[in-house]
């Protein structure tokens, strides 16, 4: 009799697991998912070569796992039994709760062979210009949050990283530290909850904080006019898990009440010259795209403040940054070095009168592309 029940329970287990790769074969299927925003794996094609190899098997593998039915809410549920067994770390994010209701992205380790060759590129770059050299590594949340991140999730020490980075520029580099502005104020809604980015306001508060010492006297925040542009913003690290018991993010833009501003940049279908804040974006999954629009090789601001010429090299924690920047600066060229081969296709260096560099710390502790700023002279 337990030998007929064995058998049953073997039938209605792969009974179950056929009936759920049947229906994960002949359901529709989504290229992108919209609430993870990202491209989903495509149905690999089949040959012997590729199944002796193991290939097709972890493929087949990827692509189950991306279309199985109901993934979402399998995703979420997931998530949520994890919170409920205690744990924090869900999928490379740590779910903070109250005071905080913060979602916090955790990067285990720096690079710091490739964080030296950085180093190295920026200390060549700027002793090779005349110009004077900016850098600031911005903390993530992460890294202003260390303190009541569990000490399991072995996140990388943001802290110690930017000292490091900092100690071993050379003089031609000015270094702007921010991390302890923005600790301070870590109570004051500076990074989204559900996203790996820093809002406007944390942006702000940095323009505040590193403004003296580029030589700019910062814009007051009564100079600008707040608009509360959405209220639904659910960010790359809902994405990642999920989770909905953590309030949507609120997209704000600090619209200059005192400077015109004009985003210009180069679009598949042409040149768009207007705002750097680009409403239509607020309809997508990603609303960070409305900071400058999607990331691109050059973009670049106008504005009619005083006569000055920057380059901004960054990564896209400046896309809400750089606005600010056009207070002060009337010509603002903003690269990627994440999107060109050689930046001296796109800028002449000595067209400008300053150059800031700024990317986030766990961008800059694994990033491999500032090197490239040795081939922009």
């Amino acid at each position: 009799m337990k030998k007929v029940c064995d058998i049953i329970n073997a039938v209605m287990f792969f009974g179950f697991i056929a009936a759920f790769f049947v229906l994960a074969l002949v359901l529709p299927k989504e290229d992108f998912s919209e609430s993870e925003n990202r491209y989903l794996a495509e149905l690999p094609e089949f040959s012997a070569q590729s199944y002796f190899s193991g290939e097709f098997i972890e493929n087949l593998s990827e692509y189950m796992d991306d279309h199985f039915p109901a993934r979402r809410n399998w995703i979420s549920l997931r998530t949520r039994l994890e919170l409920l067994q205690g744990k924090k770390l869900v999928n490379g994010v740590c779910i903070l709760g109250s005071p905080y209701e913060q979602m916090v992205l955790i990067e285990e380790e720096a690079d710091y062979d490739t964080v030296d060759k950085s180093i190295a590129a920026i200390n060549d770059f700027a002793e090779s210009i005349d110009a004077p050299v900016y850098l600031m590594v911005a903390p993530t949340a992460a890294g202003v949050y260390a303190d009541v991140v569990p000490d399991y999730s072995g996140t990388l020490d943001q802290q110690e990283l930017i000292n490091y980075v900092y100690e071993n520029t050379s003089d031609s580099v000015s270094d702007l530290d921010v991390f302890d502005a923005l600790k301070n104020a870590r109570d004051n809604y500076i990074y989204y909850r559900t996203d790996h980015h820093w809002t406007s306001r944390g942006a702000y508060i940095a323009y505040v904080e590193s403004a003296a010492k580029m030589g700019f006297t910062p814009a007051s925040v009564d100079r600008f006019n707040i608009m509360h542009a959405s209220h639904s913003f659910y960010g790359s690290l809902h994405s990642k898990t999920l989770y909905n018991g953590i309030e949507a993010d609120t997209v704000d833009f600090y619209i200059s009440n005192s400077k015109t501003v004009t985003l210009k940049r180069t679009l598949s279908d042409g040149e768009y010259v207007g705002s750097p804040f680009l409403s239509s974006y607020l309809s997508y999954k990603d609303k960070y795209l409305s900071f400058l629009g999607e990331n691109a090789p050059l973009v670049s601001l106008r504005s009619d403040a005083q006569q000055m010429k920057m380059l901004v090299i960054k990564d896209s924690y400046a896309n809400c940054f750089v606005p600010f920047l056009a207070e002060n600066c009337s010509d603002i060229d903003v690269i990627d070095l994440r999107y060109m081969t050689n930046p001296a296709d796109y800028v002449d260096v000595s067209e400008y009168d300053c150059v800031l560099i700024l990317y986030n710390a766990d961008n800059f502790a694994t990033d491999t592309n500032l090197v490239k700023l040795n081939l922009i002279n």
